[in-house]
């Protein structure tokens, strides 16, 4: 799985997850090093879940996440199918 990560702010270089903290089931925050020795910046970044894709099996009624219009679409689409199968 390849791991998602952003280039150093300040020099574009490429940057090291140092560790991560979560701070709630929709957000986790990830302090990062620049590996460029001459920069040497640490910063801290933000990971979270902004919107639904794809509509879960599973979903746990107390997690609330925007659905994205096409992830509104294709389940109204799938209603309309049930709907005309039964």
């Amino acid at each position: 799985m390849r791991v998602i990560s952003l280039p150093c702010p300040h020099c574009q270089s490429r940057v090291r997850a140092k560790k991560s903290r979560t701070m709630s089931s929709m957000m986790k925050e990830i302090s990062y090093q620049c590996q460029n020795v001459e920069c040497g910046h640490t910063f801290v970044a933000t990971l979270e879940v902004s919107r639904t894709v794809s509509i879960s099996a599973m979903p746990n009624p107390e997690v609330r996440i925007p659905i994205s219009s096409r992830a509104f679409l294709a389940a109204k689409n799938q209603l309309s199918l049930d709907l005309v199968a039964a």
